[in-house]
């Protein structure tokens, strides 16, 4: 599957009406410019601009390129779970699960005023140094109960799952 196979599945938030650039290609070109080394919007679409029509037509653009307010307007309308989703439908469809690793993280500078810090647990694959599942803990769960929701729909087979001490527990070990 590739990236923009992956993104395709992507559920799109905008009005039909009026689109001059589809989901796929806004996220192939977030995508491709992170991975040049820039860090926000703005460089985004000024490294953007920089490329050839080849290179546009590429990321598929055949018309136009996006300001840095549409880039903004979809990144807030489109929810992040989706897009990880697809990010690791893509990655896990060309791995091989020897071994993961599963460890819970809190994402710094989320707690803002009475919102409270976002805690989310990520199952990592070792070999491809790869993220292919991670969710948000909810509020009354722990690392335990979200690491049994998100492998819940994995099929690892023959596979080696690690985790730090919290996951010592009879529970949170799946006989097969």
């Amino acid at each position: 599957m590739t990236l923009q196979e992956s993104f395709k599945r992507i559920e799109d938030p905008r009005n039909s009406s009026g689109l001059r650039y589809s989901l796929p290609s806004i996220f192939t070109l977030l995508l491709a410019g992170l991975i040049s080394g820039n860090d926000n919007l703005l460089r985004i679409s000024l490294w953007f601009r920089t490329l050839s029509k080849k290179s546009a037509e590429a990321l598929g653009f055949c018309k136009g390129r996006p300001s840095v307010a549409t880039l903004s307007n979809i990144l807030r309308k489109v929810s992040t779970m989706s897009v990880d989703d697809a990010l690791g439908s893509c990655f896990s469809a060309k791995t091989q699960y020897k071994q993961i690793a599963i460890d819970g993280k809190s994402l710094r500078g989320s707690a803002r005023d009475t919102v409270p810090i976002v805690h989310l647990l990520s199952a990592f694959v070792v070999e491809n140094q790869n993220v292919i599942k991670q969710l948000k803990m909810e509020e009354g769960e722990n690392e335990i109960t979200t690491a049994l929701r998100l492998l819940s729909d994995a099929t690892i087979e023959g596979g080696i799952i690690t985790g730090d001490a919290i996951f010592a527990q009879k529970k949170s070990v799946k006989q097969s």
